[in-house]
């Protein structure tokens, strides 16, 4: 009977509400405060995190895991593709260990090892050899972003896989850069060893099993984040634009992630671009986020070239918003906008959608499970796309879009997700 879930994340014990880490640290930190509610199992947490500014909950035991190459208050965004790489490796490090040391003390048997993402988890192969039984959610097919992104959907995540396993089998791997191996070994060797993988929607389902075919449908289980915890919409939207001092006369679209290259804001100020050659109505944008990761302060840079191209458009860039300010931002719009080259799920659409927002998409792995015409569109992720996109949604009663939206929103709830994870984690000691 599992009676124990270490929960592993390299992005755990940060403050959410002061760094962009991303959705995988805030999935991490709603699944923790729930099942603190909910007790379905002792929980112990490894983060690389310092613990300051995140309240460990009751009952929750939480272990930094040491990575000298953060060094002292350096932040985790700010690393490059390299000392990310040996971030991952020191993390992958410290919480094999740790794991070692519990299972020597006969913790094994009953103790299950959830991993929050593929890179920034435990060596696979050693933990299911010390006997845990593991899950792993992936917030990221990483060989299908590389495919996506870097190789712009010219080779298919499927076929990019079976390549690496072919160059492997005959040591072509080894003489990569560790980020490389990283990429293509970790995340089939999490394919081999965990009992359970998490996927946030079935699109993303039936790609993991393109990839790695020995593995069931069964073994492999849709979970749609949904709707997470927090405040209702309860601000006036006059009130709010007057707050944040955006105009009242012309319509607000909204934008909101980390500034990185895969989030396709540039894709969107090009779309903007055309819709003033095409004399478009006067808007104003707000793009809220900071430059996170590997390109994210040369893209930032990127992204003002554009914006300030806009000769009808004002685009503000208001950093990374949290608390009352993202709320205020939520309740001024009228659209949002969601316009990523490669997305898992889409915690923010969710987010947008519960506030009341119609939601302009692109067709990332999740949008034909949560974007629907009534409330929305999801067009290709080109700038002549999302200007169609702008033009069909602006014409349409964004007031009563909204209110599906809302709807649709309320009814997927995280809650639900999160108890149903906890029962499937359960179920894998039958």
């Amino acid at each position: 009977m599992i009676k124990t879930v270490v929960y592993a994340g390299a992005h755990l014990g940060y403050d959410p509400g002061s760094q962009p880490l991303g959705g995988g640290a805030q999935v991490g930190v709603q699944l923790i405060d729930w099942w603190c509610h909910t007790n379905p199992f002792s929980l112990l947490v490894m983060g690389s995190g310092p613990g300051k500014g995140w309240e460990t909950p009751p009952g929750v035991v939480y272990r930094r895991v040491d990575c000298q190459v953060l060094g002292k208050d350096a932040p985790l965004t700010g690393l490059s593709v390299s000392g990310y790489a040996r971030f991952c490796r020191q993390f992958e490090r410290g919480v094999t260990h740790e794991l070692g040391r519990m299972a020597a003390d006969a913790a094994a048997g009953d103790t299950l090892v959830l991993h929050n993402d593929i890179c920034e988890a435990g060596d696979f192969e050693k933990v299911g050899r010390m006997g845990y039984r593991q899950a792993t959610i992936f917030h990221v097919d990483v060989v299908d972003y590389v495919a996506s992104v870097y190789l712009r959907g010219w080779v298919s995540a499927r076929r990019l896989a079976r390549a690496a396993r072919a160059v492997d089998r005959f040591g072509g791997l080894g003489l990569t850069p560790d980020v490389v191996r990283l990429i293509f070994r970790k995340q089939e060797a999490c394919a081999r060893w965990s009992d359970l993988l998490i996927v946030p929607s079935s699109d993303m389902k039936r790609v993991l099993l393109s990839e790695y075919p020995w593995r069931t449908g069964s073994e492999v289980l849709v979970l749609p984040w949904g709707a997470m915890s927090g405040r209702e919409l309860a601000a006036n939207r006059a009130q709010a634009r007057a707050e944040l001092d955006l105009p009242e006369d012309q319509p607000v679209a909204l934008s909101l992630s980390r500034i990185s290259p895969e989030k396709g804001q540039d894709v969107f100020l090009r779309s903007l671009a055309l819709w003033e050659r095409e004399a478009g109505q006067p808007l104003t944008v707000v793009i809220c986020g900071a430059p996170a990761y590997m390109h994210g302060k040369r893209y930032m840079r990127k992204l003002e070239r554009l914006a300030g191209r806009l000769k009808r458009t004002e685009v503000r860039f208001p950093g990374y918003v949290t608390g009352e300010a993202k709320h205020a931002f939520l309740c001024a719009a009228d659209l949002y906008v969601f316009p990523s080259r490669h997305e898992s799920y889409g915690l923010t659409l969710m987010e947008a959608m519960r506030h009341g927002l119609p939601v302009l998409s692109t067709d990332h792995r999740s949008a034909g499970d949560l974007v629907y015409p009534e409330f929305g569109r999801v067009v290709s992720c080109s700038p002549g796309a999302l200007a169609q996109g702008l033009r069909e949604l602006l014409d349409q009663d964004l007031t009563e879009m909204g209110r599906r939206a809302r709807e649709f929103a309320q009814r997927v709830r995280f809650s639900d997700a999160a108890d149903r994870l906890a029962a499937e984690l359960g179920a894998l000691d039958d």
